[in-house]
This record gives C-alpha cells, sequence and structure tokens, in this order.
C-alpha cells in the first residue's frame, strides 16, 4: 500500500507553466507537500492546491523507474488526500510524464486541451472519509447507510457492489460507486434482499473488460490467492455471508484486505491467516485476476 510523509517546500506554481484553464492556481504556495512511499522507498512527490472555492491541483511527479501499477496507487493517494483535505468539486492534473496519458483515463480524470479533470461524484461526500483508506480504497462498509442499494443501504447489503468497485480501483478501471452500485442492483428482482450473487457479479466484472477467474472451495479458493494479482472473496460471516476485495503483495504470501473489519486501514495479513481466521468455514468462493494479466 503507498503511503505518503510530509515534506517542506518553497516551490510555487508559475501562470507561464500553467494552461489557461489551471491560472486560478498561479502564484499559490501548495497548501500540501507529499513524498509517495511504496514499503520504504519513495517513488515520487506530490504537491497539493486548492483555490478556496471548489477546485483543486494536483502536481505529481514520479521517478523514473516507477512502474504504471505504482504511479496509479502513488497519484491515487495523492488526489485522495486532496479530497480529504479540501472536498472539492473539481480535482484537476497535468503532466508531460507520458506515463500519466495511460493512466488518466482508469482513473476517472478526463481530458480538457493539456488539463485533466475529474469531477467528484456525489455521493463521495454523503458519507465520511472514514470510509475510505488513502487511496480511496472503500473500507468502511458500516459507514455507509447514506448510500442506497437495491432497496437496502449499502451498510445492511453492499458488500458485494463494495468488493466490485474496489477491484475495478485495482485494475486501472475505475467507475464511480453510483455507477457500480445501481449497475449491480438493476437486474435484480428481489431488490438485493439477498446480497449481490456471485455469479452475476462475474459476468458483470467480465463486462467491465476484468479477465476474472472462479475458484470454489477454501483449498481451491486458497491456490487462487497464490497465484493472483488482485480479487474477491465470498464466505460465510455469522449467519450470512460476506464479500472482500484484496490486493497481493509480493511473492503471494501477503495480501491486502478491504472491508473485511470496517474502518481498517492498511489491513494486511498472509494468505494462511485470512482463510484460518476469516474464510474459515465450507462457504468460500473466490474471483480473481491471475499474475501476469495484461489490464491497461
Amino acid at each position: 500500500m503507498i503511503s505518503f510523509l510530509p515534506e517542506k517546500t518553497d516551490s510555487v506554481l508559475r501562470a507561464d507553466h500553467l494552461s489557461p484553464k489551471l491560472f486560478m492556481f498561479a502564484g499559490k504556495h501548495p497548501d500540501t507537500c507529499m513524498k509517495l512511499m511504496d514499503g520504504s522507498r519513495e517513488i515520487g512527490k506530490a504537491e497539493l492546491y486548492y483555490d478556496g472555492k471548489h477546485n483543486a491541483y494536483v502536481d505529481a511527479a514520479f521517478h523514473e523507474n516507477a512502474d504504471d501499477e505504482q504511479i496509479r496507487h502513488g497519484f491515487s493517494a495523492a488526489f485522495n488526500e486532496a479530497i480529504r483535505r479540501f472536498h472539492p468539486a473539481v480535482i484537476y492534473s497535468a503532466s508531460k510524464d507520458p506515463r500519466f496519458r495511460r493512466i488518466y483515463p482508469g482513473m476517472l480524470f478526463f481530458p480538457q486541451g493539456q488539463v485533466y479533470k475529474r469531477v467528484i461524484e456525489p455521493w463521495r461526500y454523503q458519507i465520511r472519509d472514514n470510509c475510505f483508506d488513502r487511496e480511496g480504497f472503500v473500507i468502511n462498509q458500516g459507514g455507509m447507510d447514506a448510500l442506497p442499494f437495491g432497496l437496502f443501504s449499502t451498510r445492511e447489503k453492499g458488500c458485494g457492489w463494495i468488493a466490485a468497485y474496489n477491484l475495478l480501483k485495482l485494475c486501472g478501471r475505475e467507475q464511480t460507486m453510483e455507477e457500480t452500485a445501481s449497475g449491480l442492483a438493476r437486474f435484480d428482482i428481489t431488490g438485493e434482499m439477498f446480497g449481490e450473487n456471485i455469479f452475476k457479479l462475474f459476468l458483470y466484472l467480465r463486462s467491465r473488460k476484468i479477465p476474472v477467474k472462479f475458484a470454489l472451495g477454501r483449498k481451491a479458493g486458497e491456490k487462487a490467492l497464490r497465484n493472483s494479482r488482485y480479487g474477491i472473496v465470498l464466505y460465510s460471516r455469522g449467519k450470512g455471508s460476506h464479500y472482500v476485495s484484496y490486493r497481493m503483495i509480493g511473492s503471494g504470501n501477503e495480501i491486502y484486505i478491504f472491508n473485511a473489519v470496517y474502518g481498517k486501514a492498511g489491513h494486511q495479513m498472509s494468505v494462511g491467516d485470512f482463510f484460518r481466521e476469516y474464510a474459515n468455514r465450507l462457504k468460500v468462493l473466490v474471483l480473481y485476476v491471475s499474475q501476469g494479466t495484461e489490464l491497461l
């Protein structure tokens, strides 16, 4: 998981470096400066600007050896920090680094001339910041009463769409939360009374060009996790079932888990511990994206 450290800087944006669309930030000193870290390794830096109204600007630069996935996670940490700090309606970004042109479209940024722009969806400000981790992944279903899912609230029945939203974001194909929830609920005649159907979820992700595969049972599920990049696990919990999304770390023994414990950020554990502590009953189903799969 990408983290960041505060950094002091005397840098200032100059009007002659900016597109006309960004003149509102000309001459401003950054509100926040960040070192972007992947573990103990610095991969880039970012500066956050705010015009005091509804607009923020994220100026980010990454080291030459940072890959697209690191840039995506690092930039996500930067602009989600801008969302937390300023609650803007719009975030702008611009970069001459060609790698950004590959990642912007999958992060809901669209071009306007030389500038990229992201409009913050209304659902984001209907729930508290602690529903998200620092990169914007949803981690606290318990605080999402305000968001509907079918005939219910997301707090009651929304773990399936949350897992889908997080997986799409992990794969560089981010959607709005509202599009994901409404898209999954649209074809459920019960209004999601029984929660999300995993086969419908599988087809939905495939329709969004996420090449998920299917594994059934604890033994097959654990093997699938160890050979995957990202995925979703459905397992029994209490009187019902629960979906969580995950991201594999390194060689295949450690994972980050999202929304297994409501509000817990940076939830990292071994694959074996996950199956012993959470997916430890008979019902285990996994949707996963294999290692080596090209997504961007």
